[in-house]
């Protein structure tokens, strides 16, 4: 019955496949300071992942995953599970650290939706040996350790009923250590009220530890972090308005946060020590999109609303212009491992009525 059903998933794929143009870049900035642009289509942006050696990147496609060397252009179909989700993507396709496979978390994205859990899914990079594994829950946010496993995902907020009041899973943080083991929890809301949740975890690089969202029943956000084995929970920073980016510096020392402080403050860069210790902002102007931390940890990149990409050093000092595109809007900004490129999607502002 399997052989029967996976068969017929494939024809479902190449169907797509043929149905979808895969026009996925566009032609490439070329970057000052030595700094090259990827740009990449706003749809596929988020879940984008560069390969170890940085040669390639992979991005969702219809029926499975497209691969495109950087260098050559070549390009790559993969068959495979789809990478959609519901209600947002489930975050970033990862590379095994030889570069022989891809991994992603996903929900279905076809009726029926209701009480469907996500899955885990492995595919090599000639298209073989597609593996899955349902995840029994419903997984709203991923990351992945930079080296390869464990994977972190959080489980969204209650489903709250006006009569029957809060339905499903308590909101919670789990972790998974490798293909086929049971997903374990590490971080529970036990009484939620309101719109209390656990969201956008991320491993810290040595993926011993996890920084995630809490947010509170007066609608401010606390940056937690705990120990991948749930040891040793830790509120790290309190009282945020909204966070919008939270990455670990390469040498897990610190967390830059792209972040509101104060209701009319805006979003701006952030620091503060991984292990605890007073938040520091580092960027005066308003930023649209980053912080992400250049590979070496020199660096961090980040957009302006006027269309600029910066780099500014994490103690805040050195601001530099990397490009600029006027009247556009510069997102998902994400190095490649050699520092060398910088992928980032462009589009016009959202028109306003």
């Amino acid at each position: 019955m399997r052989r029967r059903v996976a068969s017929h998933s494939l024809l479902l794929v190449a169907a797509l496949l043929a149905c979808f143009p895969l026009r996925a870049w566009a032609d490439e900035a070329h970057f000052h300071r030595g700094i090259v642009g990827v740009r990449l289509s706003k749809a596929v942006g988020e879940a984008a992942a560069w390969s170890p050696d940085g040669a390639w990147i992979a991005i969702p496609a219809p029926g499975g995953l497209l691969l495109r060397n950087v260098e050559t252009g070549e390009r790559r179909k993969l068959l495979s599970s789809p990478h959609g989700g519901r209600p947002a993507p489930a975050g970033r396709l990862a590379w095994s650290p030889d570069a022989g496979s891809i991994r992603y978390a996903s929900s279905s994205v076809l009726p029926p939706i209701t009480e469907t859990p996500s899955w885990l899914t492995e595919v090599q990079v000639d298209g073989s040996g597609l593996r899955r594994q349902s995840l029994g829950v419903e997984a709203q946010s991923t990351s992945w350790a930079a080296g390869d496993w464990p994977l972190a995902f959080g489980t969204g907020p209650y489903a709250l009923d006006f009569e029957k009041g809060p339905l499903g899973p308590k909101p919670s943080l789990f972790v998974v250590d490798e293909l086929g083991a049971e997903p374990r929890r590490i971080a529970l809301i036990p009484h939620p009220k309101g719109e209390e949740d656990i969201t956008e975890p991320v491993l810290s690089p040595d993926g011993k530890r996890v920084a995630f969202q809490r947010w509170g029943i007066r609608h401010n956000v606390n940056v937690w972090t705990v120990g991948f084995d749930g040891s040793d929970p830790a509120p790290l920073v309190p009282g945020l308005v909204a966070v919008f980016t939270l990455a670990w510096a390469p040498d897990g020392s610190t967390i830059a946060l792209g972040a509101h402080t104060g209701r009319r403050s805006g979003e701006h860069v952030y620091t503060v020590p991984a292990d605890g210790g007073r938040l520091r902002k580092i960027v005066d102007e308003e930023i649209l999109d980053g912080p992400t931390w250049s590979p070496d940890g020199r660096w961090l990149a980040y957009s302006t609303y006027d269309g600029r990409v910066w780099r500014i050093h994490p103690n805040g000092s050195g601001r530099q212009l990397i490009e600029e595109f006027p009247g556009k809007e510069i997102n998902h900004l994400l190095w490649s491992p050699d520092g060398s490129r910088l992928a980032y999607t462009a589009a016009p502002p959202p028109r306003s009525d």
